[in-house]
């Protein structure tokens, strides 16, 4: 990997709203490089609504596992391959999973809370801790950067199961930021303060401030915790490592050598149902920006996103106004998005209709690689985006669409596709075993599936 960031590129090509960011240095000074060690491992996990299109995502037959086309007609997988507008071919950094099923015991809808889980949902809510949390927090991967994790989403901060991918031990759903603005603030106000000498000085006597605030309020919290039953204390541990959070930021502010961007503005409108349609688009392409900058800056290297889609008339895929009932019910699918069962009628008009839906998911994640590999860090970055089903008229929770991409320094195998049969139970949870064991955690299964064999091991092809 090149040690090496071209700078000037990586802030002309951020795009609007984001432009401008006067960053002294992103990944210059990472100090593992310098070390000949590898850099710091990242974690991005992004959630794409409405599942897949099987017929325009699977292997064609002239498709091996290491030579394969994205770029065919109505390909929902082409901008992994289209250099034209992200700057280069991603074809041999991701890996493109077809098969795995989420083991979802709930209506599909339910099942995003799943994708990182693996756990089966009872009333609303996972069993276990998303496997971002688990790293970060719980393995402690994320406790040498300001920012242990970030969860952002676009339209929707509500925390059911149905659009929720971090959770906390115990299942406990992390608050999503769903503004471009806070997201800024929640990142880089209170972690980047620059070399203005005034601005120092007044975040120093900030942080003093702060801290004998933090130590008075986590005696009477460690106080408290002792009445509290089980569950609510895994709720006050949530509100605690958050104050540690702040603490951390405190602490790095003064240290951090990159001078704070410029804040996203205000939007007429955010949520869905309430206005934010139009603005989705934009507000992704912010979220994402935002956190690949942070991860630039090592203010943190866990993140979760939960994408929208564009259920607004006149929206620019040209798509029917209500993206979910006029887009993904209406999805015909042949023998191969039926689980291979026939099929009566098939509609292959209504499969270039997902596709369409499913290829603008798939060019946001591209946007993501491309602003990590012009940051220099895609390599060390693992990003996995999936939905919370495969076939969104049946809310079948098998096939559901897998796209590993970045590097992960090298722990899993790229520029591949992996097909599993039909008839084969392959459980989601096994690919999140194996992606603990690339972050260096050693697990025999992850995510809590009533101690079903099937679900315990790692996915051997990667």
């Amino acid at each position: 990997m090149k040690t090496s960031v071209h700078r000037r590129t990586f802030l002309r090509s951020v795009g609007v709203g984001v432009a401008a960011l006067p960053f002294v240095r992103l990944v210059e000074r990472s100090y593992a490089q310098s070390l000949g060690q590898d850099p710091p491992q990242r974690f991005i996990g992004l959630y794409h609504p409405h599942g897949i299109a099987a017929e325009l995502f699977t292997m064609r037959d002239t498709d091996t596992e290491t030579n394969f086309a994205l770029d065919y007609p109505d390909s929902s997988l082409q901008p992994f391959d289209d250099p034209a507008t992200y700057g280069q071919s991603f074809k041999d950094r991701i890996v493109v999973i077809e098969g795995l099923d989420l083991l979802s015991n709930t209506n599909g809808h339910q099942s995003a809370a799943t994708i990182l889980t693996g756990s089966l949902i009872f009333d609303h809510l996972p069993r276990n801790s998303s496997l971002d949390q688990f790293l970060a927090v719980e393995q402690g991967l994320g406790a040498a950067t300001p920012v242990t994790s970030v969860a952002l989403a676009v339209g929707n901060k509500d925390l059911d199961a149905r659009e929720t991918l971090s959770f906390g031990q115990g299942g406990i759903p992390l608050s999503k930021i769903v503004d471009p603005a806070l997201a800024y603030d929640f990142l880089f106000q209170q972690t980047v303060i620059g070399s203005d000498p005034a601005a120092r000085t007044s975040a120093t006597r900030q942080r003093k401030l702060g801290q004998s605030l933090i130590d008075f309020v986590r005696g009477d919290v460690n106080r408290l915790r002792t009445r509290l039953a089980p569950i609510e204390q895994q709720k006050l541990d949530q509100h605690l490592d958050a104050l540690r959070g702040f603490e951390k930021k405190l602490q790095a502010a003064e240290t951090s050598t990159c001078k704070k961007p410029q804040r996203p503005g205000a939007f007429p409108a955010l949520l869905r149902y309430n206005g934010g349609e139009p603005y989705f688009d934009a507000i992704t392409d912010l979220h994402i920006d935002l956190m690949a900058l942070a991860m630039a800056c090592d203010i943190t290297r866990f993140a979760t996103l939960v994408m929208g889609d564009l259920s607004y008339t006149g929206n620019p895929l040209g798509l029917p106004a209500d993206n979910h009932a006029a887009v993904a019910h209406t999805y015909a699918a042949s023998a191969l998005g039926n689980q291979g069962k026939p099929v009566t009628t098939e509609k292959p008009e209504t499969w270039r209709m997902l596709a369409k839906l499913n290829r603008y998911s798939y060019g946001k994640v591209a946007r993501l690689m491309q602003r990590l590999a012009e940051a220099g860090i895609l390599d060390s970055t693992l990003i996995y985006a999936s939905s919370d089903m495969g076939n969104p008229a049946m809310h079948s929770t098998r096939n559901v669409p897998t796209v590993l991409a970045g590097g992960a320094n090298g722990k899993l195998r790229m520029g591949r596709r992996i097909k599993y049969r039909v008839d084969q139970t392959m459980p989601n949870n096994l690919l999140l075993t194996s992606i603990a064991k690339a972050f260096g955690v050693p697990l025999d299964s992850y995510g809590w599936q009533l101690y079903d064999p099937v679900a315990m091991g790692t996915l051997a092809e990667i």
